[in-house]
């Protein structure tokens, strides 16, 4: 009888934009990474707060691909500290240019999701600004392919 290799949910090292959470589902549900990180996008763009604070719930309580044992929540808050650090003082140059990336796509996603759904918010666009969002959406989109 062959050995039982269990799946387990993890952050990817290989897979990661920031702090491998995205990468690690695909990973799990064997989908395209992309489209894990385009749904992310659009939950993020209708409820920013909820979307990061459960990627930063699952950036903890996930474990990094490689981890024999498992490590203390505070461990894991140090370590995902040092990535943000390394991440924010460009030390990961790579890493910098994807998150950019995801913020012009978010950008012109809410733009986007204003003029398609304006009951839904308080505030409107200015008129034009469909064009914007579109060129915002293509940027970040050639950013993040460029970047890997």
């Amino acid at each position: 009888m062959g050995e039982y290799m269990e799946k387990r949910l993890v952050r990817s090292k290989k897979d990661r934009m920031f702090l491998g959470v995205l990468g690690g589902l695909a990973e799990y549900l064997n989908v395209d990474p992309t489209l894990v990180r385009l749904v992310f996008v659009i939950l993020l763009v209708f409820n920013p707060v909820t979307m990061v604070i459960l990627y930063l719930l699952a950036a903890i309580v996930i474990p990094e691909e490689g981890d024999v044992e498992e490590k203390p929540v505070e461990e894991r808050l140090n370590d995902i500290m040092k990535e943000a650090e390394k991440v924010v003082s460009g030390e990961s140059e790579n890493e910098l240019l994807k998150i950019l990336a995801i913020v012009l796509i978010l950008i012109g996603a809410m733009y986007l999701a204003v003029f398609a759904l304006p009951a839904l918010f308080l505030f409107r666009t200015p008129t034009g600004t469909n064009l914007l969002a579109i060129l915002l959406i293509l940027l970040g989109i050639i950013l993040l392919f460029r970047g890997d």
